[in-house]
């Protein structure tokens, strides 16, 4: 396949070149979110000397940067929907993501990231899939002491990503049009925010700013307690939808949410990472009563190999007779939070996610036990995105299960390949409803990043 050469062209002649021109340097730590790189070069030398002078330079007085990201995947995607189908769901992503970054002395900051993102022999392209230019992020951050003032379109991450992520997984990412003011002081991050979602388009340069068709209101506020491993992290956020659709409700939505996360460790090996939210508004002609309470807990059991365990309870609508809604919104979540198959969302579930993970070196073994159930069997499983997949045709509550296994190689701080696999088992509900093959998703993906 094409995509599967463009691995092969990538990982040699760029693993080639990094390693003859470019040797490590500790003056440049690359972030998910570029904005939050660090680079400093002085007195540059040796091999690092020619990367580090293109790299990093001056302009109009202050210290600039321009750098990006190149991911090329290879996808294969068996039996999408739990059935046997002549469709080939299989191919291949590439994307190109390339920034332009200054920051002054005083720490205000111009960032602008423009993307790519193509899909390669694929029969049916998601959306989310294939935008031939479009500006991912363009920001301006003014800082006046313990207050930064943002203005711009910028990628997001919030917590432990249950609410807000960039959707890292699928080929583009996700991007708010923003106003935020963050208070920073000690142990305190507060922040006020005013969030417009940009869609998806398939052009060139054809995302427009600031529609605020669909947005977000509210405050995030962060405190760390007794010591800087403790997190408290408390929310409202005010969603509004110009059109959602559940198995009870659909209409435009008006949802507000009220949530806290805490992140607690116990020692040196054990930390627990708890959430709870609650959700009232209204949709339509129905008012809304929702809630979510996440468990999780994390134990390193040596040097190279942590035990996580995750347990979460996602309300669905109890009675389609009534005029309330229950059923959780996620808002905007990490689309791959049950693995980058994504078939299940975090609407009406009863899930339990046990995962042992090895590191060592520049390797990272992962493998993982995913089971799904209904919380409500009166509400259906929703898809990424918050399409309904499966409607509530009868009263089984097992969903599935789902083993994944990822496998990843950091060839050095440029260069990563990784690999993931995951098998879903479909129990009673999916059964019943003709959905009865196993489905077998394999990534591979290789990453340059400079």
């Amino acid at each position: 396949m094409k995509i599967f050469s463009l691995h092969i062209v990538i990982s040699i002649l760029l693993f080639g070149f990094l390693n003859t021109v470019v040797a490590q340097t500790d003056s440049l730590k690359f972030s998910l979110l570029r904005q939050y790189d660090i680079w400093h070069f002085e007195n540059t030398t040796g091999n690092n000397k020619f990367y580090e002078r293109v790299k990093g330079f001056k302009f109009l007085g202050a210290n600039a940067s321009i750098g990006g990201s190149l991911r090329a995947q290879l996808e294969i995607l068996d039996r999408p929907m739990f059935q046997n189908t002549t469709m080939d769901n299989s191919g291949g992503l590439a994307r190109g993501l390339f920034h332009f970054d200054v920051k002054t002395l005083n720490n205000h900051q111009f960032f602008l990231e423009l993307g790519s993102s193509h899909s390669i022999d694929k029969d049916n392209p998601i959306i989310l899939d294939r935008d031939r230019l479009y500006v991912n992020q363009l920001f301006l951050k003014f800082n006046t002491g313990d207050f930064n003032w943002v203005i711009g379109r910028e990628n997001l991450n919030y917590g432990s990503r249950r609410l807000f992520a960039i959707r890292e997984g699928p080929n583009v990412r996700l991007s708010f049009d923003s106003f935020r003011v963050i208070y920073n002081k000690k142990n305190v991050s507060s922040e006020l925010l005013a969030l417009s979602v940009v869609p998806v388009e398939l052009g060139v340069l054809d995302n427009d700013f600031y529609q605020f068709d669909n947005y977000i209101l509210g405050t995030y506020n962060t405190i760390r307690l007794f010591s800087e491993t403790t997190l408290m992290e408390v929310y409202y956020l005010r969603l509004q939808q110009q059109f959602s659709a559940y198995v009870d409700a659909q209409g435009k939505e008006i949802r507000h949410s009220i949530g806290t996360r805490w992140e607690i460790p116990f020692g040196e090996k054990l930390i627990f990472n708890n959430e709870i939210v609650y959700q009232f508004g209204n949709i339509a002609d129905k008012s809304i009563r929702a809630w979510t309470l996440s468990l999780q807990a994390k134990y390193q059991l040596s040097n190279t190999l942590e035990y996580e365990i995750n347990g979460e309870v996602i309300s669905g609508d109890k009675d389609q007779n009534d005029d309330r809604l229950n059923t959780f919104n996620p808002l905007y979540p990490d689309v791959a939070y049950f693995g980058r198959v994504a078939r299940f969302a975090p609407y009406n579930l009863l899930d339990i996610h046990n995962r042992i993970q090895f590191k060592k070196n520049k390797w990272m073994g992962e493998l993982g036990h995913y089971a799904f159930w209904r919380y409500s069997v009166e509400d259906g499983i929703y898809g990424s995105g918050g399409f309904l997949q499966y409607s509530p045709v009868n009263d089984e509550r097992f969903v599935a299960q789902q083993l994944a296994f990822t496998v990843k190689y950091r060839w050095n701080k440029f260069l990563s390949t990784d690999l993931e696999t995951n098998l879903i088992l479909p129990e009673d509900f999916l059964k019943k409803q003709d959905a009865n093959k196993i489905l077998s998703y394999l990534l591979l993906t290789t990453t340059f990043t400079f």
